[in-house]
């Protein structure tokens, strides 16, 4: 930890167990979302069937009866820092991926559904359970629907989670499709909306709603035009609505890496971001202004990264004090964080999944699989309390006047509730707080409860400080704003490039397992990194994979996939349909005039749609030139490699995989 600050246990197992997300309400307890359902609820396998449910659990089966997801609630009843008090509020669930407060009661994530649950009589049990939209796509819980963050706009905002679906909005009988959009939706009226996505785990917000995401291997993207401009203005193009929020992808963790799944001795890169959450509060000092903190269980770490506004989309530079390590990090690979939020205290609280195996099952040989224990730690959880020694973990009063974002947030969500505010005078008079994030919240607040004049939010906040500006602009939604429109710059039809060939492949032995046997040998064989760089090369794998300076960057990162073990590389090499993750599946585009186009969607909006392709260059098609689209389920990677690689070429490319 940076000086000045601690690490404290706020509680633990049998308090809690398997935590993924937390949420904290009004009155300071803490909510919890339990995966106890991890990899594999009751009879679940992998796509192929290779691994089951059955598989991998320690001690013949001890765990099983736990293998459901669960919300609990935790109180700090003499907030001293320790959660004293665990009641379990909901069982028997599917993969819960995150909730949110609201009205006495929280909203899940559990696939397929979105569905409210209260508690009507105060026993801190669930009463009454609503399923609010339904139709998300189930699969691997690393790539589910997940959520869920408060807008300035009163909607609670969530994550695509990298499956979409195909959405019912239960009330109303709407459906959309999500395809590769994150959502918001309004909890007083019910309606649904598609965002700009898409994000893998965790959607979060600064004090200015400025929006941001992540996947596995990327620290953040910075979302930075909002779906509703491009909404009302479909003919616009754009290559891409997001942008990356920093190109440092190293990390450093406490002391030599260990050797496992997604980490051997070599330095690391980031390959399990979740929850890039701004730090909203002022509690941990000069440690965390301007902070961003991200989760990355892989590496056992929480990193930090200081936010700089000064370009025309936000980028993320790592703090200075980081230069050795990383902000928090550990040496004990059972430690698990997945998120870090803020508390109603200030303090920064750490969700640890306490988990031995990490990797899903669906990306880890079977052989391997079964003999691993999948299950280990499914009784264990903590939740970790970073904060200045001796600081009180007495929570803010709730107020939108306060410099806790929590406060605030809170503030605002419980005048929704209640549709009316306790003091409007004083509300409005928030307006001229020194304090621009007050300012911008309260008048946002206002804007909600329908108490502005129309044009008076963004007329108010157009003559603010930048950051308020950019918030009236998402505010005004893009009508009637010329300078704003001036940022949305029509691309051409083409660019993420010299098109790199691929090995032309006869028809493929439909037996990949048996292909993947006759190379395992490879595993264990030295091989030369200089020659696998040529085989790189000629075998046609620079056309969808990067490796140093060479090659497009269309499939997975290969500074991620290098990491894992080679029987694991061998198998994605030759069976590369096994496991494929929704966001590299291939997809078919069809133009108006006949032709067609295979490759990656990278980003999708209303007017247009822009295709990764095999080999380099993008092309951006606006929709009116579409004919049809259509996602396969398979990867975009031929098989059939083993035409084109002998065993020792495969030796050879492992070794230039795994080089440091």
């Amino acid at each position: 930890m940076p000086a000045g600050l601690e690490v404290t246990l706020a509680a633990a197992e049998p308090a809690v167990m398997d935590p993924v997300c937390i949420d904290f309400d009004e009155r300071g307890r803490m909510w919890v979302a339990e995966m106890g359902d991890y990899p594999f609820a009751e009879g679940e396998a992998t796509d192929d069937g290779s691994v089951t449910w059955q598989d991998g659990v320690p001690g013949e089966g001890a765990g099983r009866g736990l293998m459901h997801s669960r919300i609990r609630i935790l109180e700090d009843a003499d907030e001293d820092g320790v959660y004293e008090s665990s009641r379990l509020f909901l069982d028997g669930l599917r993969h819960v991926t995150g909730l949110a407060c609201w009205d006495g009661g929280v909203f899940v994530a559990g696939v397929p559904d979105i569905f409210f649950a209260r508690d009507d009589d105060g026993d801190g049990r669930c009463d009454r359970r609503e399923t609010w939209y339904t139709g998300f796509t189930a699969g691997n819980p690393q790539h589910l629907v997940n959520g869920f963050c408060l807008g300035l706009d009163g909607w609670f905002h969530g994550a695509n989670g990298d499956s979409g679906g195909s959405i019912e909005c239960v009330r109303s009988g709407e459906r959309f499709e999500l395809g590769r959009y994150d959502f918001r939706f309004d909890p007083r009226s019910g309606a649904f909306r598609r965002e700009v996505g898409m994000t893998q785990v965790g959607k979060w917000r600064d004090d200015f709603g400025n929006w941001f995401g992540t996947n596995n291997a990327l620290p953040g993207w910075h979302y930075w035009l909002p779906l509703a401009h491009l909404e009302r203005h479909p003919d616009v193009v754009v290559a891409a609505p997001r942008a990356d929020l920093t190109p440092d992808r190293r990390v450093r963790p406490l002391g030599e890496p260990q050797r496992r799944l997604n980490q051997p001795s070599q330095a690391g890169m980031v390959t399990s971001a979740c929850h890039p959450m701004p730090y909203r509060d002022t509690v941990l000092g000069s440690a965390a202004v301007g902070a961003i903190f991200i989760a990355e269980p892989a590496h056992n770490l929480v990193l930090r990264r200081v936010l700089d506004y000064s370009g025309p989309t936000i980028a993320a530079l790592r703090h200075p004090d980081d230069t050795e390590v990383e902000f928090l990090t550990s040496s004990d690979r059972w430690f698990r964080p997945i998120m870090a939020r803020t508390g109603p205290d200030g303090a920064l609280y750490v969700v640890d999944m306490a988990r031995l195996v990490l990797e899903h099952p669906e990306w880890v040989p079977a052989e391997m699989a079964r003999r691993m224990q999948l299950r280990g730690g499914e009784t264990l959880g903590r939740v970790w309390r970073v904060a200045p020694p001796g600081h009180p973990a007495t929570r803010a009063p709730v107020s939108l006047a306060s410099t806790s974002g929590w406060a605030r947030d809170t503030a605002q969500r419980l005048a929704l509730e209640r549709g009316v505010l306790d003091d409007e005078v004083a509300v409005r008079a928030l307006a001229d707080h020194e304090s621009p994030a007050v300012r911008v919240q309260a008048l946002f607040t206002l804007d909600c409860l329908g108490l502005l004049p129309a044009g008076e939010l963004v007329a108010r906040l157009g003559t603010e400080w930048p950051r308020a500006r950019g918030a009236a602009l998402v505010a005004a939604g893009g009508d009637g704003l010329a300078e704003g429109e001036a940022i949305l710059v029509e691309a051409g039809p083409e660019q993420t490039a010299k098109p790199v060939p691929s090995p032309v492949l006869a028809p493929a032995d439909p037996d990949r397992q048996a292909v993947v046997a006759r190379y395992a040998a490879a595993a264990s064989h030295p091989g030369d990194p200089v020659r696998g760089r040529a085989v790189f090369t000629r075998a046609g794998c620079a056309a969808c994979h990067k490796l140093g300076d060479e090659g497009v960057e269309l499939g997975p990162d290969l500074a991620t996939v290098g990491r894992k073990p080679a029987t694991q590389i061998i198998e994605a090499i030759f069976d590369p349909d096994r496991a494929v993750e929704q966001r590299y599946a291939a997809t078919v585009v069809v133009t108006d005039e006949g032709v067609p186009l295979q490759g990656i969607v990278v980003a999708e909006t209303p007017g247009s749609l822009t295709l990764r392709l095999a080999g380099g260059g993008e092309r951006i098609l606006r929709r009116g030139a579409i004919e049809s689209i259509s996602t396969l389920p398979r990867s975009l990677m031929p098989a059939g490699l083993e035409q084109v690689l002998s065993p020792d070429d495969c030796a050879d490319l492992l070794a230039a995989l795994q080089a440091p």
